[in-house]
Order: C-alpha cells, then sequence, then structure tokens
C-alpha cells in the first residue's frame, strides 16, 4: 500500500464528525479529499489490527473482540461519506476513485479475513464461549466475528488460502 500523505485524521472533516448531531461537515468535503484520506485511514485500520492480533496477553472480550469491532472508525467514516457520495452525487472523479479504492478495500478486508493470528484469538474465545459465561449479545457477537472469518477462508490450509 502506498504510503499516505500526512493527514490528521483526526482533524479531518472525512473522519472527525464534528457538525451538528456529530454529523461530517459536507462544506468542507471535496472529491479531491478522499484518496489521501482513504490511505491514511487503511494504514490507520492496518495497525489497529496489527496490534490486536500481536497481543501478547491471552485473548479477552475486551482487548480481541471489542477491539476489532470498535477499531477502523477512521475508515469507516471515509467508506460511509465517499459510498453515499458515489451512489447519489456520483462524477468521473468519484468513479475514477471508485475503481481505485474498491480493489483496495477488496485486499485490505481480505488481509483482515486472513489473519491467522487474528483468528487465533478469535478462535480460542469461540473454543472458551461457554467457560467465558458471555451475555446473549456477546455471545452473539462472538458466534457471528467466528463464522465470518471461517467463511472467509480462516480456517483453510495455506494451499486453500492461496485459491
Amino acid at each position: 500500500m502506498p504510503m499516505p500523505s500526512a493527514v490528521d485524521l483526526a482533524a479531518h472533516p472525512l473522519t472527525s464528525w464534528q457538525g451538528p448531531l456529530g454529523l461530517p461537515d459536507f462544506t468542507r468535503i471535496g472529491d479531491g479529499d478522499f484518496s489521501g484520506v482513504f490511505d491514511a485511514a487503511l494504514t490507520a485500520h492496518e495497525a489497529e489490527i496489527e496490534a490486536i492480533a500481536g497481543n501478547a496477553e491471552t485473548p479477552t472480550i475486551e482487548n480481541t473482540l471489542a477491539a476489532l469491532e470498535l477499531g477502523g472508525e477512521a475508515l469507516d467514516h471515509v467508506s460511509s461519506i465517499f459510498w453515499c457520495r458515489a451512489g447519489a452525487h456520483t462524477n468521473e472523479a468519484i468513479q475514477a476513485l471508485e475503481r481505485d479504492i474498491s480493489p483496495k478495500m477488496s485486499r485490505h478486508f481480505s488481509a483482515i479475513s486472513m489473519n491467522e493470528r487474528l483468528f487465533a484469538r478469535i478462535d480460542d474465545l469461540y473454543q472458551r464461549r461457554d467457560a467465558l459465561k458471555l451475555d446473549s449479545e456477546t455471545l452473539r457477537v462472538l458466534e457471528k466475528t467466528w463464522k465470518n472469518f471461517v467463511r472467509s477462508g480462516a480456517k483453510l490450509d495455506a494451499e486453500g488460502k492461496k485459491r
């Protein structure tokens, strides 16, 4: 992934939603803002995923499942605005960005699904789910997360993952 230009994700209007009702200030967002912010948000999310996967502590709901669920906020924000704009107010610049961003997003989320260390943490929680005495909501999130990873190929052998 290319190195993003210096983008302050905490202050950029695409990722820092400071408008009325906690919404983005659309008047400060132009078509040219998306590419650099997407790259920075993808890089930030990769770092968050790496921190979860590389955590040496025993997997817990907080340090694995909750961290995974809460990670990627900047990417969620920029994605939400971009895909709404692409669907409702598109133009040639946005369409060109779609062609650039779509494969990046696909690679990004495929890499997460195939992250063996991350899945090992999720699988550890899943195998201990009864002993963890989770409330029904947390159990459902754990089950859905585990199943999504499995359906995406996390349990495939190396040859299966190559396909």
